[in-house]
C-alpha cells in the first residue's frame, strides 16, 4: 500500500481495520466485511488524532502515541500506541506521491475497532501487509449487536477468509435475527 500523504500512520492504522474486516463474527453471522470503511481502496478522508507523532526514518518506523484515534467513514480505530514499519524513501510531503510501502504495524493498549454495532477489542493487535495476516490478542471481545464472542487470541488470514478465535475456553452468545414479518396483501 503506497502512502500519498504525510499521514503515513493513518494508512497503517487503517490496515488494522482491514484485519478486523471479518472479525466481527465471521463465524456464522454473515458479516464478513464488517469494518469495510477502513482499507486501502477507500477514497474517503482519514482523520488521525494522537498526543504525539514521531518518525524514525533510519529505522523506517513511525509511532503515534497517546489516545490514538483513526477514523475513516464510519469506522474507528482507537489505541494507546500505533507503531508502523515501512520500507522505501522517507515520509512524503503532504499531497505528493510517496515512496513508502507499509510492511507491518502494531497497535497496543486497549485496541478498539468499531463500525456501527460491530466492535472488536483486545490488548494488542498487528497486521502484516505482505502475508495479509493479522492477530488481536489479550482479552479479545467480538461483538455485533447483542451477539458476543470472547477469547484470548483472534488470528485472521485475509487471503483465505479464515478467522480463528482461540485461547482458554472460547465463549459465545449468539442472538438470532428477528424473523421477517410476513407481507400483507
Amino acid at each position: 500500500m503506497t502512502i500519498r500523504k504525510m499521514v503515513l500512520a493513518a494508512g497503517s492504522a487503517l490496515a488494522l481495520g482491514a484485519l478486523a474486516s471479518g472479525a466481527a463474527f465471521a463465524q456464522g453471522t454473515g458479516v464478513s466485511d464488517a469494518f469495510r470503511g477502513f482499507g486501502a481502496n477507500s477514497n474517503d478522508p482519514i482523520q488521525v488524532e494522537a498526543d504525539a507523532f514521531e518518525v524514525q526514518d533510519r529505522d523506517q518506523t513511525a509511532v503515534l502515541t497517546g489516545n490514538v484515534q483513526v477514523r475513516q467513514k464510519d469506522s474507528t480505530l482507537k489505541a494507546v500506541k500505533v507503531k508502523i514499519f515501512y520500507e522505501g524513501k522517507g515520509v512524503a510531503a503532504a499531497g505528493s506521491p510517496g515512496a513508502q510501502q507499509i510492511r507491518r504495524f502494531e497497535a497496543d493498549g486497549k485496541v478498539v475497532i468499531n463500525q456501527g454495532d460491530q466492535t472488536a477489542t483486545g490488548d494488542h493487535g498487528w497486521f502484516d501487509m505482505r502475508s495479509q495476516t493479522a492477530q488481536l490478542t489479550g482479552n479479545v471481545v467480538l461483538a455485533q449487536g447483542k451477539s458476543v464472542g470472547r477469547g484470548e487470541k483472534l488470528d485472521v488470514d485475509l487471503r483465505t477468509g479464515v478467522y480463528r478465535l482461540t485461547g482458554g475456553r472460547v465463549q459465545m452468545l449468539l442472538e438470532p435475527s428477528a424473523p421477517a414479518k410476513p407481507k400483507t396483501p
